[in-house]
């Protein structure tokens, strides 16, 4: 079993080691060193139940594991801050009863132009627009060549153009 002193000396001596083991899973060097931290916290808890044998490799794991724990964490949260400047049109009264009608008839437009498309070509705009796919990715789908899904797109950008009065096709 390793004494408390020797348990601090294996982390001093292998911290730079641990700390780039945290950065390069976490890819933030302050977060790796809170993580390498909150590592050797563990072990020393851990320690004054007289169970670590090897320390070096009970560090590593526990890193390993804080590092995995933090990716997970980070995938799940909310993000906290909201650029306002991407919401400061989109309050209920923030625009005019006219503009907001103006925004609906466009939008019942390019509605109607969309839909008077050919389903393939339908289909195809709404993926690459909506939906975020690729041309390759779309071309997969429908059966065809990525050429004729970017002519299908093109097509579909023209027939909503064409439908808006301010805009040219």
């Amino acid at each position: 079993m390793a004494s408390t002193d020797h348990l601090l000396e294996t982390y001093l001596a292998n911290r730079s080691r641990f700390v780039s083991l945290a950065v390069s899973m976490v890819g933030c060097a302050a977060q790796a060193e809170d993580i390498v931290q909150d590592a050797f916290v563990q072990v020393a808890s851990v320690r004054r139940q007289g169970i670590v044998f090897n320390p070096v490799a009970y560090l590593t794991a526990i890193i390993r594991n804080l590092a995995l724990d933090h990716l997970r964490a980070a995938r799940r949260q909310i993000p906290t801050e909201i650029d306002h400047t991407l919401l400061a049109d989109t309050g209920a009264g923030s625009i005019s009863p006219e503009a907001h009608c103006g925004h609906r008839q466009e939008l019942h437009s390019v509605a109607h132009a969309l839909g008077s498309l050919p389903p393939r070509t339908r289909r195809a705009f709404e993926m690459y627009r909506i939906g975020g796919y690729t041309l390759q990715e779309i071309a997969t789908v429908l059966g065809v060549s990525t050429t004729r899904v970017h002519r299908m797109i093109q097509i579909a950008l023209v027939a909503c153009a064409t439908a808006l009065p301010d805009m040219e096709p």
